[in-house]
C-alpha cells in the first residue's frame, strides 16, 4: 500500500472522528453562552443550581472516562463510541423535557454518561502512524475549536428562535448524526492487555497534562457561568447582542493561532508554550475582574481575544503532546485519565463559578480563576520541561514525530 494511500486513510479517519467529537461538543458548547440567562425562570433556579446544571455533565464524564477507556481496550473502540452517543442523546431528550432544575440537572448528568472523548482519541492513535499522530490530533483539535467557534456564532440566534428546550433537542440530533459517522469507521479489534514491562509509560507528564486540562476546562466553564450575567447586568448588553462579543474575538484568535500551532507542532515545542498560554488566560480574566465595566465593550473584546488565544493554544497542543507520551497498548485507559480530568474540570468550574457568582460576585470569581492560572503557569514553567527531558520514552516519541 502506497504512503499516499495510507496518509489519505489516516486523514479521512481523523476527519470522521473530528466530526463525531465536534457534533457532540457543539451540542455542549451551544448551551454555555445562554444557559444562565434562559434557565432563570425554571423552578429551583439559583446561581448555584445553574452552575451545577452547567457543570454536572463533567462529573459523570469524569467518572466514566476510565471505565469507557477500559471497555474500548477490550470490546473495541466503535461499540463504545456508539453506546456513548446514545447515552448523550438520551440525556439531551431528558433535559429538553425537563420542567424544573432537578430534572434538567439529571438530564445534563445523563448527557455526561456518554464519556467517549478518550476513546475517540485512542481510536485515532490506533490507526495512525507515530510520525502522523500529531497531525491527526491537530485535526481533532481543530474540530473541537470549530465546534466552539460555531457554537459562539449560533447559540444566541438559535436560542432566541427555539429556546433552551430547542437547543437540547438539537443536541439529540447532533448525537444521532454522530452515530451515523461512527458507523463509517473501521471495526477495531479488542486490544490485548500486556505486562507493564513490555511498554512502560512514565505517567508523570501524563498527570501534569491531566491537571492542566482540568484547570483549562474549569476556568472555561466558570467564565461562561459568570460572563453572560455580567454582560447583561454590568454592561447592559442584551442576550441578542452577545454574539457581537463572542464571534469576532473567536475569529481573530483562530486567525492568529493557526500559524502559531504549525510552528509549535513542527518544533515539538508544545510544553514551552503551555505556561505562557495559562498566563494569557490569567491576564485576560484578571483585567475583566479588576476593570469591570470601565474597559467598555471594545476593551472586553480585546480581553476575550487574548483569552481565546490561550484557550485554543492549550486545547490543540496538549492532546498532541499527550499522543507522543502514551504507549500503544492500553492507550484508551491512559487517554481516559486525561479526559477524566478534562470533564472533572468542567464540573468544578460550573459549581465553583455558580458559588462564587452567587456569594461574591463576578469580579471575585474572575480574579480567583486568574490567580490559579498564574500559579499553574509558574508550576508548568518550572516542572514540565524538566519532567519531559527526564523521560526516555518522551524523547523517543519526539524523534518519531
Amino acid at each position: 500500500m502506497s504512503t499516499d494511500h495510507i496518509q489519505s486513510k489516516e486523514v479521512r479517519l481523523a476527519l470522521t472522528l473530528s466530526g463525531v467529537i465536534a457534533l457532540r461538543m457543539l451540542g455542549l458548547f451551544m448551551i454555555l453562552p445562554v444557559f444562565m440567562i434562559l434557565a432563570r425562570d425554571l423552578p429551583g433556579f439559583t446561581p448555584l443550581t445553574g452552575g451545577l446544571a452547567v457543570g454536572i455533565y463533567g462529573l459523570t464524564q469524569a467518572a466514566l472516562q476510565q471505565p469507557f477507556g477500559w471497555l474500548s481496550d477490550h470490546w473495541g473502540r466503535r461499540p463504545v463510541l456508539l453506546m456513548g452517543l446514545f447515552l448523550f442523546a438520551a440525556g439531551g431528550a431528558l433535559a429538553a423535557l425537563a420542567e424544573s432544575m432537578p430534572l434538567l440537572i439529571a438530564g445534563r448528568a445523563l448527557q455526561g454518561c456518554g464519556a467517549i472523548a478518550g476513546v475517540a482519541m485512542a481510536f485515532a492513535a490506533d490507526f495512525t502512524r507515530p510520525q502522523r499522530r500529531s497531525i491527526s490530533m491537530a485535526i481533532i483539535g481543530i474540530g473541537i475549536g470549530g465546534a466552539f467557534l460555531l457554537s459562539m456564532m449560533l447559540s444566541v440566534p438559535l436560542a432566541l428562535i427555539v429556546g433552551l428546550t430547542g437547543l437540547f433537542w438539537l443536541t439529540v440530533i447532533f448525537a444521532l448524526a454522530g452515530v451515523l459517522l461512527v458507523l463509517t469507521l473501521p471495526q477495531s479489534l479488542p486490544q490485548v492487555s500486556e505486562p507493564e514491562t513490555v511498554e512502560k509509560v512514565d505517567m508523570k507528564p501524563v498527570w501534569l497534562l491531566a491537571l492542566s486540562v482540568f484547570l483549562l476546562h474549569s476556568v472555561m466553564t466558570l467564565l461562561f457561568v459568570v460572563l453572560p450575567p455580567m454582560l447583561v447586568g454590568t454592561y447592559e448588553f442584551g442576550l441578542s447582542e452577545h454574539w457581537k462579543i463572542y464571534v469576532p474575538t473567536m475569529l481573530v484568535s483562530v486567525l492568529i493561532i493557526f500559524p502559531l500551532l504549525r510552528k509549535v507542532g513542527k518544533s515539538l515545542a508544545e510544553h514551552r508554550m503551555m505556561p505562557w498560554a495559562f498566563i494569557a488566560l490569567a491576564a485576560s480574566m484578571a483585567a475583566m475582574g479588576l476593570l469591570d465595566s470601565g474597559i467598555g465593550l471594545v476593551g472586553l473584546g480585546v480581553l476575550m481575544t487574548v483569552y481565546f488565544l490561550g484557550f485554543n493554544m492549550l486545547e490543540a497542543a496538549m492532546p498532541s503532546l499527550l499522543a507522543r507520551i502514551t504507549g500503544s497498548r492500553g492507550r484508551g485507559r491512559r487517554m481516559g485519565v486525561y479526559s477524566t480530568f478534562q470533564f472533572l474540570g468542567a464540573f468544578a468550574g460550573g459549581i465553583s463559578g455558580g458559588w462564587l457568582l452567587g456569594g461574591f460576585g463576578s469580579a471575585v470569581a474572575l480574579l480567583v480563576a486568574a490567580s490559579i492560572c498564574v500559579v499553574w503557569g509558574i508550576v508548568l514553567k518550572v516542572v514540565l520541561g524538566r519532567t519531559l527531558s527526564r523521560s526516555p520514552q518522551v524523547l523517543a516519541k519526539a524523534v518519531e514525530g
